[in-house]
């Protein structure tokens, strides 16, 4: 038998540039707090000035010369192009687009973030393959499942509850109040 190493309980040491983390995480929040509207004197919310772009371009400055990675989500949150913050219904507009012929694969569906000032568009795919295909591997087994259980006799067609016919049971939504009675 092999011998076991004994577990080491000291404590992990810091980052060895926890103060350049410190300042990212400073500069991203710094640049989304000034890229809110602020109402002015007159009660009407006031656009940002060029600060939060400032910031933002200085946060990613900092990223590069210090070849420090930032995470995905605060990548996708920064305009490539003006270096703003894209918050959604303030300084960018989100709509999902699915390109696809009458839009029949659901993992063609693409999440476009179009920022409102320099009016450049980022996409990123909202589905996951990998989930597809396992819950497609799921459905197929559970059906395989189901058609040896049928089979065998352990079940019959009308317990398995995949009634093709179910929707054309079920009564439509009518309406029985119309906009004119």
């Amino acid at each position: 038998m092999a011998k076991t190493k004994p577990v080491d309980k000291t404590p992990q040491p810091p980052p060895p540039q926890r103060a350049v983390l410190s300042r990212l995480s400073f500069l991203y929040q710094a640049s989304a707090l000034l890229s809110l509207p602020t109402e002015a004197t007159s009660g009407q919310p006031s656009a940002p000035t060029g600060l939060p772009r400032y910031y933002t371009s200085h946060l990613l400055s900092v990223s590069r010369k210090s070849v420090q990675r930032l995470s995905p989500d605060v990548k996708h949150s920064i305009c490539k192009r003006c270096s703003s913050v894209l918050i959604p219904g303030i300084s960018c507009t989100n709509r999902v687009e699915n390109t696809s012929k009458n839009e029949r694969k659901p993992w063609a569906d693409i999440l476009v973030v179009q920022c409102t000032f320099c009016k450049a568009c980022k996409r990123f795919p909202t589905l996951d393959r990998a989930k597809l295909k396992s819950k497609a591997a799921e459905k197929k087994a559970m059906k395989d499942v189901t058609a040896a259980a049928i089979e065998t006799g352990t079940i019959s067609k009308d317990e398995t509850g995949d009634d093709d016919t179910a929707m054309d049971i079920c009564p439509t939504n009518n309406d029985t109040t119309s906009a004119g009675t």
